[in-house]
């Protein structure tokens, strides 16, 4: 790495690495990462020594690769595994491939490029902090699915592999506020952020799927559009009566619901052919939030300190696969306590939540649909601290602290799942689905800190 300095004023940092792993095959195990950037500090130039506002302003910007290797040890392999089978009523144990290794997996590498703008200004009060930034992913790491008659012997016939590039474009500001009075101090602080992923390129042009439900997929992406859309029918009410489900037909008479009784789910025939099949699918959710916030308050008053963070999501979906399972009473499982007040009870009761039924004829929890997508906006508090540091006169030669916090306090959503910040995670093709993962907990802390 080389870094210069010249005159507190003109800043360039470069550097050049060269990292690798295991996880690639031969010829592949090597990749070359540079990166470079430049600074300007304005407040060292003669024209901004006159004025009295600014405290210091840097303008920057920054250009850079890195590699991901995230992906199993050993995913360039072809891999023999146990496997046995029943022949003439006897269980037979023998081996078989539960691997199909791709010898042409390499680094996938993420170029970043970046401007921005840090200043301080009022006293050093006021600090503010403004970047744009473009990520282009190259080659990038999917356990894709492939077809089941290419002869692939898994179930699914997954394998790694470089599917293609991706970019993504984003920005982030951020603002933070400190000061005194009269015995005390105070600092407020808020940074918001948006990012926009694009895919680019598929190594064969095909859309990717992902986020498997029963015998479909969630996710659809597609070249040139946002990546992880939730892909599927739209969920249009109840059917209230039977009147409904025979009025739901082609010109000819066809109930385009053949299995579908009052209390069942009325899908929406988009192209109007009188038939509901994929030729209705949409893009029904966006898993990705318009802007994300995080929102900080801290305040020390003589002896006693107050730290409180705060994060919020908003403009995002979530694909709440839950349901299918803590609503629909399928096959006796358990279920949610308010499933038989939310479900569909006769004409009038609802016109959003399906009847209760043991086999679901129709599907209604078995088919992806904009029944299991919802506004995942949520606004958490983090962190909420509270503590009291005892005067020395107090306690002789030692420091005394006391305090209580708890994490996780509140959280403000109109989401009906478990926790919208667990759910919101996901991989980069598949995020967004809340696949029942265990919620964040909420903590409680009392602790003594003592110096001597």
């Amino acid at each position: 790495r080389v870094m210069y300095n010249y005159d507190s004023k003109y800043y360039v940092t470069a550097s050049m690495r060269v990292d690798g792993s295991s996880k690639f095959p031969k010829g592949e195990k090597y990749a070359i990462f540079p990166s470079a950037s430049v600074s300007w500090r304005l407040t060292g130039e003669d024209f901004m020594k006159d004025q009295d506002v600014f405290d210091d302003i840097k303008i920057r910007a920054g250009w850079g690769k890195v590699g991901n290797q995230n992906i199993p040890t050993g995913a360039y392999l072809n891999l023999i595994g146990a496997a046995d089978y029943v022949f003439n009523g006897d269980r037979l144990v023998g081996t078989s491939i539960s691997q199909v290794g791709n010898q042409n997996l390499k680094w996938e590498t993420v170029e970043d490029y970046n401007v921005g703008v840090d200043m301080t200004l009022l006293g050093n009060r006021l600090a503010f902090t403004a970047d744009y930034f473009q990520k282009k992913s190259k080659d990038m790491l999917i356990e894709k699915n492939n077809l089941l008659v290419l002869g692939y012997p898994m179930w699914d016939g997954r394998m790694w592999t470089n599917i293609g590039s991706m970019k993504a474009t984003g920005w982030e500001l951020s603002a933070n506020w400190r000061d005194t009075f009269k015995e005390g101090r105070y600092e407020i602080g808020v940074n918001l952020s948006r990012i926009k992923n694009i895919a680019k390129k598929f190594s064969d042009g095909a859309p990717l799927y992902g986020g498997g439900f029963f015998n479909d997929f969630i996710t659809k992406n597609e070249e040139g559009k946002e990546i992880s859309r939730f892909y599927g029918y739209i969920a249009d009410g109840i059917f209230q009566n039977w009147s409904e489900v025979y009025a739901h037909s082609d010109d000819n008479g066809n109930i385009m619901h053949r299995d579908a009784q009052p209390g069942d789910i009325r899908y929406k025939d988009i192209n109007g052919d009188g038939v509901i099949d994929e030729k209705d699918k949409t893009y029904i959710g966006n898993a990705f939030p318009k802007v994300t916030m995080g929102f900080n308050v801290n305040v020390a008053y003589k002896g006693f300190d107050l730290v409180s963070n705060f994060y919020g999501s908003f403009g995002n979906d979530i694909y709440n696969s839950g349901k299918s399972d803590l609503y629909s009473g399928a096959s006796g499982t358990n279920v949610y306590k308010d499933a038989y007040d939310k479900a569909w009870r006769g004409e009038g009761t609802t016109n959003k939540y399906p009847r209760l039924s043991v086999n679901d004829a129709n599907l209604n929890y078995r088919t992806v649909s904009s029944f299991f997508v919802e506004n995942g906006s949520f606004l958490r508090c983090k962190l909420l601290q509270l503590g009291y540091t005892f005067p020395k006169e107090w306690t002789k030669s030692c420091e005394l602290r006391l305090s209580v916090s708890a994490q996780n306090l509140f959280t403000i959503t109109n989401y009906s799942g478990m926790d919208p910040e667990r759910a919101a995670l996901g991989g980069v093709l598949e995020a967004g689905i809340d696949n029942f993962g265990y919620p964040n907990p909420r903590t409680f802390l009392f602790g003594v800190n003592i110096n001597f």
